[in-house]
This record gives C-alpha cells, sequence and structure tokens, in this order.
C-alpha cells in the first residue's frame, strides 16, 4: 500500500483495478474491492489491521466486472450509484452468459463458473455525504464514462478517486459512456476547482493533469467521428 495523503491509502498490487482506503474517525472507507478470492482475503485482512472496531463501508466506482466480483467477499456496506442495481441485477450469474467485456488483463486468469453478484445496501441519485470525520467524503454521480459511475473525494486531503474517467496508454471503454458528458466532466476536473489534487485513477493510480488532457483531446476526436458516422446513416 502506498499512503498518498495522511490516512489516505492506494493499493496497486493486485490484478483488476487500483483500490483505495480512507482510515477515518467512524471507520475504513474502502475504493472498490480485488476480483480474485484469495486478493479479497489478503485485502480484507491488511485493512481490517488498520482499525479495531469501527465500520466498514466500500464505495464501488462502477459496475465493471473486476470492481463488483468480489464485493461480497469484503464483507461490508456497500455505497453504489442507483443505477448500478439495475445493470447488476439484470445479469446472469455463469460466467459463461456474461455479456460484459472482462478486458485484455483477465486472459491470464479465470473467471468462476458461477457468480453471486453483490448488490449495493445503500445508493444515492446525484451525491452523497458521509460524515465519518471532521468534513465529509463527498460521493457525486460522474456518468460520462459510466452510466452509474462515481467519484469518491475528500477535500481535506486533497484527494479524488475518479475510476475509469481517465485511463493512460490504454483506449477508454466507451460500451457504458456519454462522451459529451464525459468530455464535461474532464473539464471539470482541470480547472482550479481540483488544482493541488491528487487525482487517483481505477487503472493507472496517480495521474497528471497532462494526462487528463491528452484524454480529453482523443474524446474529442472520438466524438467528432462518431457525429460523422451518424450523419452518413453508419449506426
Amino acid at each position: 500500500m502506498e499512503e498518498i495523503a495522511e490516512n489516505i491509502l492506494i493499493e496497486e498490487g493486485y490484478p483488476g483495478v487500483v483500490l483505495g482506503l480512507l482510515n477515518l474517525n467512524q471507520g475504513l472507507v474502502m475504493v472498490d474491492a480485488p476480483f480474485r478470492v484469495e486478493d479479497q482475503q489478503k485485502w480484507k485482512d491488511r485493512c481490517n489491521g488498520l482499525i479495531t472496531g469501527g465500520e466498514k463501508l466500500l464505495v464501488m466506482l462502477d459496475t465493471h466486472i473486476d470492481r463488483t466480483l468480489g464485493i461480497k467477499g469484503m464483507e461490508a456496506n456497500v455505497l453504489g450509484q442507483q443505477k448500478a442495481v439495475e445493470i447488476i441485477t439484470n445479469r446472469p450469474t455463469t460466467a459463461r452468459g456474461q455479456d460484459v467485456d472482462a478486458g485484455a488483463n483477465w486472459e491470464p486468469y479465470a473467471l468462476p463458473g458461477s457468480i453471486r453478484w453483490a448488490l449495493p445496501n445503500m445508493t444515492y441519485e446525484d451525491e452523497v455525504l458521509l460524515y465519518w470525520d471532521e468534513a465529509p467524503v463527498i460521493v457525486t454521480h460522474q456518468p460520462g464514462a459510466h452510466v452509474a459511475g462515481s467519484w469518491l473525494r475528500y477535500d481535506p486531503a486533497k484527494v479524488i478517486f475518479i475510476g475509469d474517467s481517465v485511463v493512460v496508454n490504454q483506449p477508454p471503454f466507451l460500451g457504458w459512456s456519454d462522451l459529451d458528458t464525459w468530455l464535461q466532466e474532464l473539464e471539470w476536473l482541470l480547472s482550479d476547482t481540483f488544482r493541488g489534487y491528487k487525482i487517483v485513477s481505477g487503472r493507472n493510480g496517480l495521474v497528471r493533469r497532462d494526462s487528463i488532457r491528452k484524454l480529453s483531446r482523443f474524446l474529442t476526436q472520438t466524438s467528432a467521428i462518431v457525429a460523422d458516422l451518424v450523419n452518413q446513416g453508419c449506426y
């Protein structure tokens, strides 16, 4: 684990997404979960070792398979954007029937034959504030990269977790995206509101503002190409 601010840590050592952890007065706020069973136990033990008592909450940043597969094993309350419930509920319980793109990172690993998906037991629509310390943890709905996407930020430490809203050296997944909204979100992320913040990508860990600008240019070009195809009737 790497401490990127006081009592805020990230873990990049497991396959799948970058994990986050906020160790606050009321307990632990976890960001996402590892997908392999052995990694779930290791991560849970490491998290539990930071507190004696207290509450645990896992914030799911979207419904991508490598975020949702390991949630049940973390044995915590789960917060997600309300659209995540419908998406997960409609998934089949067998890996063979999955219609989600697991991506190239899954190739060395075998999916379980049967999957018991965990649903968020707490949901929000636009924004939720968690008063687990003197200042709130703020979770907001950011549907640009994913219709059920969330960002989590803790302003006193100037840290924000943005899930798949920014990826570096890999193509973004566009299947659940809204390009216009995504570009607006990246513009907000580059504004003075988040100047000096540590920005944590779910795929790459800490990212620089230059990486955000590069992705914004790519999405702008992609949006123009899509618009041209629509105008030509290619849809």
